[in-house]
């Protein structure tokens, strides 16, 4: 199995500034695990499995029509002991990541998030059979049960910071009058200057917004800025009943700041905070 890793969609632009708001896809219709029925649980299990994560569970749930292809594939649990790994049939050992299937499987973790702790598997997690997902729940039963125990009632939220340089260089040469172009200063010596105190105050500024947040959450992680304007590309694990309370305090930090825009999402399945690698021999030569 890969190393975990959350799906990327395509990103949506927004004009908007100094905004802290929770963007994830539209939600599904509220989907609840429900036992799985009785023709389901006789059927013999044929073909590959599309894996999405792993649960505590020891009923074998089905939570509906909401996985990979066209019309949407039946989304179960297949039960080993009390581990429950959430599989779909797949339509052959590789899929390909096409937009409606990262959405998809981001789709299927966001409404299994909603009832359990969900240790999440990176896209394209494809086994040869239903037997080999149970082989999996049993040789990894360790690794699985400790990363659970870990991750508990905790989910992950998101928060980049992006800013408009320029701006944020004419809002701190007006606040400082030692920032001003001196008489025998050249245009490049006064640019070089003014840049230095812009990537000193930011780097300030994200310093003591970590600071703040990580108070709130239990681990967090941050990952290389992307593109010029972004500042802060961070992830944070995040106890369920303290996200609203995060929630408010990015949206504080948001009202105090007119030159940073901030862009807030979750919560998700905590793949930035799984680091897990597991080696299975299939059937088939390859390796989960």
């Amino acid at each position: 199995m890969p190393r975990s890793s959350r799906p990327k969609a395509p990103a949506h632009k927004s004009g908007k500034r100094s905004v802290a708001t929770r963007a994830s896809p539209k939600r599904a219709p509220e989907a609840k695990p429900r036992p799985a029925p009785e023709r389901a649980r006789a059927e013999a299990p044929e073909g590959p499995r599309y894996l999405y994560g792993v649960v505590r569970a020891r009923e074998p749930l089905d939570f509906g029509s909401i996985g990979l292809g066209v019309p949407p594939a039946q989304v179960r649990a297949v039960t080993e002991g009390d581990l429950a790994a959430l599989v779909s049939a797949a339509p052959g050992l590789a899929v390909g990541p096409t937009r409606a299937n990262l959405l998809a499987h981001q789709r299927t973790t966001e409404v299994v998030l909603r009832e359990h702790t969900v240790l999440p598997v990176a896209f394209g997690t494809v086994l040869p059979s239903e037997a080999q997902v149970r082989a999996l729940l049993r040789s990894a039963r360790d690794v699985l049960v400790g990363a659970l125990t870990r991750l508990e009632g905790k989910v992950e939220l998101g928060l980049k910071v992006l800013y408009h340089r320029e701006h944020l260089a004419r809002r701190l040469e007006g606040e400082d009058a030692r920032l001003k172009r001196h008489a025998d200063e050249s245009e490049l010596e006064h640019e070089r200057r003014v840049g230095s105190a812009v990537e000193t105050r930011a780097s300030l500024d994200m310093a003591a917004m970590l600071e703040g947040l990580r108070s709130l959450s239990v681990a967090s992680r941050t990952a290389s800025p992307v593109g010029e304007r972004m500042l802060l590309n961070a992830a944070f694990l995040v106890v369920r009943e303290h996200v609203q309370d995060f929630d408010a305090k990015v949206r504080m930090l948001a009202a105090r700041s007119d030159f940073y825009a901030f862009r807030f999402t979750g919560p998700w399945a905590p793949y930035s905070f799984v680091d897990i690698r597991l080696g299975l021999e299939l059937d088939s030569g390859a390796a989960a």
